[in-house]
């Protein structure tokens, strides 16, 4: 997994378990467009969590803390595959993303909860994600793309892109005002328009989604909204994050 752009604190040392709301936690913009959006909510526990969790096993739980000693726990942990003491804690996140991410985000289900804003509820609002620059076909992988070799014409992709975008929300609008339930209405907008979600993971789950989703292999966007939830997870469990790292620079 690519960690470029990502904070990187050492290990720290570990602490009682503790909350946190979103009063005091940051809000990233991974499209550079100043919609697309993570936020930190909320998030319960930390690396001790982990600790004691893995350490009721031998009735250990209630042992003192040892920075040292529980970082090379926590490390053994990962590295043998011993998951279920990275479960017990969440973390949630506030999520303004184009619909086609969401659409790839929400296959990561285990250990993951999504509420999502309704189109029957709401007016949808005219935000849709434009790239900056348009990639083109990978030729070896359908799935994939790769930067453009020049020879696209990114002005005229543009305006075909900004056009479509356009229209379809002009429509949208128009089925409204001629009285068209919103849920119906709502089918002519493309994928690119933004929609808000509260997505909550665990450690388990999210160090599973950022394995995926900050591969070379995904796509460049969700790759962008991978690093934005590490970035404001990791001091959160720093000693995990730490473990999870130099694990992956091994491979």
């Amino acid at each position: 997994m690519s960690t470029e752009n990502l904070s990187n604190p050492n290990p720290t040392a570990l602490e009682n378990s503790h909350e946190g709301s979103h009063e005091h936690l940051s809000e990233l913009f991974p499209l550079s467009d100043g919609i697309g959006s993570v936020s930190l909510v909320q998030y319960v526990g930390d690396d001790s969590s982990i600790v004691r969790a893995a350490r009721v096993s031998f009735a250990g739980d209630l042992a003192p803390f040892d920075a040292e000693k529980d970082a090379k726990l926590i490390k053994y942990l990962l590295k043998h595959q011993h998951g279920s003491p990275f479960e017990h804690n969440l973390i949630t996140f506030r999520v303004r993303c184009p619909i086609f991410i969401d659409r790839q985000w929400v296959r990561h289900r285990v250990g993951v909860s999504k509420n999502e804003e309704s189109g029957r509820y709401i007016t949808l609002r005219e935000e849709c994600y434009i790239p900056g620059q348009f990639r083109i076909q990978a030729k070896n992988n359908r799935q994939a793309s790769r930067e453009d070799d020049g020879k696209l014409d990114q002005d005229k992709a543009h305006t075909l892109y900004k056009n479509a975008w356009k229209n379809a929300f002009q429509t949208y609008q128009s089925l409204l005002e001629l009285g068209v339930a919103r849920e119906q209405a709502r089918g002519v907008l493309p994928l690119s328009l933004y929609t808000s979600s509260y997505y909550t993971f665990n450690l388990r789950s999210l160090f599973h989604f950022l394995e995926l989703r900050d591969h070379e292999g995904a796509q460049w966007e969700i790759r962008l909204y991978a690093r934005a939830l590490a970035e404001l997870a990791e001091p959160l469990f720093p000693a995990a994050f730490a473990a999870w790292r130099e694990l992956h620079a091994e491979h």
